[in-house]
């Protein structure tokens, strides 16, 4: 997978006939590149050579959550159930990989509480202008893991902000623990 890397190099020739070159680096993920800054003509005006490296990185997926107690509110007796919902905190995803493969957000439901699956409606709160995404379907009774959404590739780099209202069925009013794992790859 070949990159172009564009270097911005100056090259100064000093009055008394020395020359000196200012380079910066560039980061483009992916690939390491070197190249000689220098032009042939220059080197044979000056008598120098300079070989500029560039160490180029390739990003990061990340996945943070809104930090603070995550708490269910009190559940309300619905006939032989006792029903609760809310909302998810603020999950956000950042892409910034070079490649730009797409990724996908999905949760995994684990209740051994005696409880029913978990159900949600997956939302967008808000996306970079350039991403593609796909919600996962709204889903009753998730067992295992669903899709909350993904990035198209070469449709995902930037930041998403993503979100899903929730809905449980509950055997009692207490004593209820569930664990909802979230992965993005």
């Amino acid at each position: 997978m070949g990159r172009v890397v564009a270097l911005a190099v100056l090259l100064l020739v000093g009055s008394s006939g020395t020359a000196w070159a200012d380079s910066s680096q560039v980061a483009v993920p992916q690939t390491a590149v070197s190249q000689n800054a220098v032009s042939e003509s220059a080197v044979s005006q000056a008598g120098l050579s300079q070989t500029i490296s560039v160490q180029v990185v390739d990003g990061d997926l990340l996945l943070s959550v809104e930090r603070g107690p995550v708490a269910l509110p009190e559940p309300h007796f619905a006939g032989s159930w006792y029903t609760t919902a809310g909302t998810l905190p603020g999950l956000t995803v950042v892409d910034t990989r070079a490649a730009d493969p797409g990724w996908s957000l999905s949760g995994q439901f684990d209740d051994e509480s005696g409880g029913t699956p978990l159900s949600w409606t997956p939302a967008v709160v808000d996306q970079s202008a350039v991403q593609v995404l796909t919600l996962g379907k709204s889903t009753i009774g998730m067992r295992g893991s669903g899709l909350l959404a993904a990035a198209d590739p070469a449709a995902g780099r930037g930041t998403a902000r993503l979100t899903a209202g929730y809905r449980l069925l509950l055997p009692a009013a207490a004593g209820y623990e569930a664990t909802l794992t979230l992965t993005v790859i």
